[in-house]
């Protein structure tokens, strides 16, 4: 249950910036929706649309890529992620330890870390029509330096 409760409390930020950069109610009432389902069914593909629905909205909304709104987005999704997977697979009733999150939530720092990196490099690459390959390749090469000793950790 405590999984479960989880997947709600990592999509309440997920709503509320959706529903702030939303002229109408309907992008809260769709997260909402598929929060519900989510938590009812972790197992299911409802995560998987409450994630890619949240990104595709972020993605088409007028304001700056690297907006405080994506920014907080970023962790919240890929919590919800976490958490839905980890309710799939242990049982409602079950109690969890702390000790058995640790190494889940190290993982979700660290890939925190390096999305957060890039998403700092990313905001010096200058955009426009005038981008260049190189920069492009700068970008690519430094996520791959940072999967790379990401992997070693």
């Amino acid at each position: 249950m405590l999984m479960r409760l989880a997947i709600v409390l990592a999509a309440l930020p997920v709503a509320l910036v959706l529903h702030l950069e939303s002229s109408s109610i309907a992008p809260l009432l769709i997260v909402s929706a598929l929060t519900v389902l989510t938590a009812l069914m972790p197992g299911s593909a409802c995560a998987a649309l409450l994630i890619g629905y949240a990104a595709l909205v972020m993605a088409f909304a007028d304001g700056h890529p690297l907006r405080l709104g994506v920014l907080i987005m970023i962790p919240a999704l890929h919590l919800i992620h976490l958490t839905s997977a980890l309710a799939a697979v242990v049982p409602v009733k079950t109690k969890i330890e702390l000790a058995a999150l640790k190494a889940p939530a190290r993982r979700f720092a660290i890939v925190q870390v390096i999305t957060f990196v890039v998403t700092a490099f990313a905001a010096f690459v200058p955009s426009g029509a005038g981008i260049g390959l190189v920069e492009v390749l700068g970008l690519g090469a430094l996520t791959v330096v940072i999967g790379v000793v990401a992997l070693r950790i």
